[in-house]
Order: structure tokens, then sequence, then C-alpha cells
């Protein structure tokens, strides 16, 4: 992996996930509607149901955001979090717009890269591992499997839970799309056997379908709550108006809440 794809933007979106101040693994964060939800691997959490989860947004672990909740995906493939409060702009840590994330597992042969977080003293960093990205092909194919193998023999082996796969995707002209940098799944412990390439497979990777619902779903609540305020305003102001006889008005007919 070249320098500059190691410096994209949008790997700004994999932070630690703490609990306690422990690093528990990697989260990655998208934003929409003024939301930002995040995704990891549901294994790294579920022994620490009820403890206070925080994200740094700062990689020498000064500056974090708590969590408000999270749960499980609907498929429970993935714990999903939510911020209780935006992230500022000139930190470490910069969340995705819901465009960024594909839709698709297929890297379509594009350079494509595990990113996590380890620590790194008393801080941490960002971990790329290159890989390259197959179909399962001893599971069923209605699963559409897709496998993580390293590049480098020195990432043989490492731990990649919850670490999210990004690919450079090249500029397509007959489409008029220009080159973009997209985050496809997250990896997760794989205890298969098949094994596509020449090194074993670090990590089966999990689409991030229920992240962009969850998002979805946020958005929707957002647009529906101004009109929650407006309708409670017009019933406090009726209350305080003297009673009118002519009930000819826009009001009337309108049945009392």
């Amino acid at each position: 992996m070249h320098d500059r794809e190691r410096d994209t933007r949008e790997l700004r979106s994999v932070a630690p996930l703490l609990v306690n101040g422990q690093l528990v693994g990697a989260v990655t964060l998208v934003r929409n509607a003024g939301k930002v939800i995040g995704a990891t691997d549901p294994e790294l959490l579920r022994a620490h149901v009820g403890a206070q989860l925080t994200v740094a947004t700062l990689l020498d672990g000064s500056a974090t955001v708590p969590v408000s909740h999270w749960g499980l995906s609907r498929s429970a493939s993935l714990a999903l979090i939510e911020l209780a409060s935006p992230i500022e702009a000139g930190l470490d840590v910069r969340p995705l717009e819901l465009g960024a994330v594909s839709g698709s597992l297929d890297t379509r042969g594009a350079p494509a890269a595990l990113v996590g977080i380890a620590r790194d003293g008393a801080g941490f960093v960002r971990r790329h591992v290159p890989v390259q990205v197959d179909r399962d092909e001893t599971a069923p194919p209605s699963t559409a499997t897709r496998l993580a193998s390293p590049i480098d023999p020195a990432h043989v082996g490492i731990a990649v839970d919850g670490a999210a796969l990004f690919a450079w995707f090249p500029p397509n002209p007959a489409l008029g799309r220009a080159g973009e940098v997209l985050v496809l799944g997250l990896g997760q412990p794989y205890r298969g056997f098949a094994k596509p390439r020449d090194h074993p497979v670090v990590a089966e990777i999990v689409g991030l379908d229920d992240l962009g619902r969850a998002l979805l779903v946020a958005h929707r609540t957002e647009e529906r709550e101004p009109e929650l305020v407006q309708v409670a305003g017009e019933i406090e102001d009726r209350g305080a108006r003297p009673e009118r006889s002519d009930r000819s008005g826009p009001a009337a007919g309108r049945p009392k809440r």
C-alpha cells in the first residue's frame, strides 16, 4: 500500500473504540442527517454489556466522545453504536458520509485493505493490512461469503476483528464516475478451511447493509421531529387564545388531542 493510500481521508472514519478507557477494537463511523453511527464486530462487545463505551477522536487518546447506546444489527452480524454528540472538525477521526458505504462486497479487482486500530504506546495507530478478496467457494452460493487473504506474509495470523475493508476504485469514464474510496464491510474471524490464495485467510468479510438501514431510519426520524414540534405549538397557542365563536377557520373540525 502506497503512502498516499494510507493518508486517504476516508480511512479517518476508523476510530478506537474504548471500554472504561481501554481499547476494545476498531469502529467504523458513518454519519447521516446529524447522526453518527458506528459498526464493529459484536464479539468485541459481548463481554462489556453495561460498560461505558467511548470513541477516541484523537489518536493520542486525549479526546473522546461517549456512546449513547449500542446493540446488535437486525442480522446480528454487526454491533451498531450511536454517538451521543457529533464529532468536531479538525480531529484525527472523521466519519464517512453515507454515500461512501458500498452496497456490495465485490472489490472488482481494485486494491483493497483492512484498516484497524492498534495500540501505539499511550495512544493508537491505524493498522493497514493490504488484502485480496475472493468468494468462498466452499460456502453455499446463496451466502456470497467473501474472504480476505493478506498480501504480505508478515500479516498472516494478524487479528483484524472489526477492521474495515476499504477498496480504491479507479475512475470509470463510461459511467462518468471519478475514482473513489469506499468501505465495503468489516473483518471477522474466519473459521472455515478455504484457502483461495497463497497465504491463509485472515478474515471473513461481513457487509454493512444494516448500518445503512440504521442511518436511513435516523434520517427519517430527524425529518419527522419538526412536524411534531409544530403540532405541539399549535395546541399550546390555541389554549392560550380567548374562545372564538366562529369555528369556520382552518382549525374547524380538527379533533381534540
